[in-house]
């Protein structure tokens, strides 16, 4: 017997046009069809589109621009920056473009960890980065940061004279890889030795360790980044807004 999806219409809408963007149908960055465009294609209401747009841009797949239409969501320099860098100055709540320092480009075979957290097998290619991320002469975070070599292959991140080096925007416009959800854990550790070296900071002194896990849209991992950072200026802040709220531009 075939189970019955009692959510209600703009749920399953909203589900729907995700399958279509996840699928390529809608590319980051296209302008989609118009809520009266959209009703008539798929036979429901305009108020229907509407919520089911709320709940695509409240999971960040579209931009509500107004005016102009809804947008694919696309990995700008600028939205990447905004919705995926968390570290704020404690004493206006600002973020700031911090200046790059590549200190390692390499492909490798993966570790244990990376392979774990990439979903790759034993002998598995990783593209492994390590980055130095500073304001002034003050250095923030120091990155450790892997791709699965299948998903990047030839490209090179960071390899222009951009004072920031944006991992999403390499992956979408550089890779045809789109990010749509990342996961963070956080603890409380002494900086490693082998660490401090690269970090110019003493081997020992506290620091956050974030370990992160980025998703495609269709779930698989594609990033695994181990970020160390000086918090004696700055702050994590980490933001949550409901599913289903208006991005309206």
């Amino acid at each position: 017997m075939t189970q019955l999806d009692l959510s209600p219409a703009f749920v399953r809408l909203a589900r729907h046009m995700r399958e279509r963007i996840v699928g390529g149908e809608w590319m980051p960055g296209q302008l989609l069809p118009g809520e009266e465009a959209l009703a008539k294609e798929l036979k429901v209401s305009v108020g229907t589109v509407r919520k089911a747009f709320d709940v695509l841009s409240g999971q960040g797949l579209v931009v509500r621009q107004r005016g102009r239409g809804t947008f694919v969501a696309r990995a700008t320099n600028e939205r990447a920056f905004t919705s995926f860098y968390r570290l704020v100055d404690r004493r206006d709540d600002m973020r700031r473009l911090p200046v790059d320092t590549i200190l390692l480009r390499e492909r490798a075979a993966a570790r244990e960890d990376e392979r774990a957290a990439l979903h790759l097998e034993a002998g598995d290619l990783v593209y492994r980065l390590r980055r130095l991320r500073s304001l002034g002469e003050t250095p923030l975070v120091l990155e450790s940061i892997a791709f699965p070599y299948a998903r990047v292959g030839g490209k090179e991140w960071g390899s222009d004279d951009a004072p920031a080096h944006l991992v999403y925007s390499f992956l979408e416009q550089q890779c045809g890889v789109s990010v749509s959800r990342v996961e963070d854990r956080l603890q409380a550790c002494a900086l490693p030795e082998d660490v401090a070296v690269d970090f110019g900071l003493p081997s020992g002194q506290p620091v956050l360790l974030s370990i992160r896990v980025a998703f495609d849209l269709q779930g698989a991992p594609v990033e695994f980044r181990r970020s160390w950072a000086s918090t004696q200026t700055h702050d994590y802040l980490s933001e949550l807004r409901w599913i289903g709220a208006n991005e309206d531009a």
